[in-house]
């Protein structure tokens, strides 16, 4: 018979604890695991999504890839069918009506770091799904019957510039423009989502009236973070329809690592990025959007756009994501550690009011 010391039945049993310890938290978490995602019957109709909105044709039916640091989101359905400029993908928005429903089917983008979708409650359902690399996972998202820009953000750390990868949903009328109404109550539920299911910058971009005027001004001031007015979307303004609307963008010159701008190239020299576009662009009923005016983006200057309100909505800035690579002193490689995505920021949007 062999013996054992009392060390080694020590040891022993502190692997038989550490193996008790594994078995039961993967026992206690296996739920999530398997629901990590969003299971395919959170969109079924009748559980989330009702039979009637789905008999009615109010189920708007999205494709979300998360990518680092964006969403990329295709729509079609309930009367709206997702074209960003000639392209059949929106960069951190969706678009719906009021009162439909839009059910979403997420993937991480290929060789991208695990994301999280997740959207406030703004209506009756919150949702906080992980969106994990190599599986499918589902999302059924509420619209508020209400008109506004409603925000959804990226809830994981996936990389530095997570805290940019926010996203606004557009719910626009059938037809027509917001009613007053619509805007007090857009605001209340807003700042009702901000003080429970959204708390905290930059998740939170203000709403700005000008509905006391046919001639607005709204101007926007860039930091040096690359975001308009300390948010991320920038200020959700308000103007009347059929108004004659001027947006002032003053961006400074990018000077540091803090602002995606501010870029490398491949020798590791830092540069100001200059082939982007900024602009003015419509989102109309059925969710198109077009271009209404850009230029090349501009420091250390003013940019001014004027235009008509006649669109239920518009975006403004830079919307489409900007390639970084962060490569100080050509130091970036597969052996030390790379750092790179497409980031969006100075965007936001403009909602109409009827006049």
């Amino acid at each position: 018979m062999i013996k054992v010391d009392r060390k080694e039945k020590f040891e022993l049993y502190w692997v038989i604890y550490v193996i008790v310890l594994f078995a039961i938290v993967i026992g206690a978490t296996a739920p999530a695991v398997y629901t990590v995602g969003g299971d395919l019957s959170s969109v079924q109709a009748g559980i989330i999504i009702p039979n009637t909105a789905v008999n009615e044709g109010k189920v708007i039916q999205g494709t979300l890839y998360a990518y680092q640091y964006y969403f990329a989101i295709k729509e079609n359905g309930g009367s709206i069918t997702s074209n960003e400029l000639g392209s059949p993908y929106y960069y951190n928005i969706m678009v719906a009506h009021p009162g439909q429903y839009i059910n979403l089917t997420m993937y991480a983008a290929p060789h991208m770091a695990t994301a999280n979708f997740y959207y406030p409650d703004y209506a009756t359902h919150v949702d906080d799904v992980q969106i994990v690399p190599g599986l499918v996972q589902y999302a059924p998202v509420v619209v508020p019957n209400i008109s506004g820009a409603f925000a959804f953000l990226n809830g994981e750390y996936n990389g530095p510039w997570f805290s940019y990868q926010e996203g606004l949903l557009l719910v626009l009328p059938y037809q027509g423009y917001m009613s007053q109404t619509d805007v007090s109550k857009y605001i209340t539920q807003t700042h009702l989502a901000q003080t429970s299911t959204l708390v905290g910058d930059p998740y939170n971009p203000p709403i700005v009236v000008y509905n006391t005027t046919m001639t607005p001004t709204v101007d926007l001031v860039a930091d040096q973070y690359a975001i308009f007015n300390n948010s991320v979307p920038g200020p959700t303004a308000v103007v009347l329809a059929n108004s004659n609307v001027t947006v002032n963008m003053y961006i400074p010159t990018p000077n540091s690592d803090h602002n995606f701008l501010y870029n490398y190239s491949t020798s590791g020299t830092p540069y100001p990025v200059r082939n982007v576009y900024i602009g003015i662009y419509a989102v109309w009923w059925n969710g198109s959007i077009t271009l209404v005016k850009q230029v090349p983006i501009q420091y250390d200057k003013t940019i001014t756009f004027t235009f008509t309100a006649n669109a239920p909505a518009y975006l403004y800035g830079l919307i489409t994501p900007v390639y970084y690579n962060y490569n100080f002193m050509n130091m970036s490689n597969t052996l030390t550690g790379e750092q790179y995505g497409y980031v969006m920021g100075l965007w936001g949007t403009i909602l109409v009011e009827q006049g």
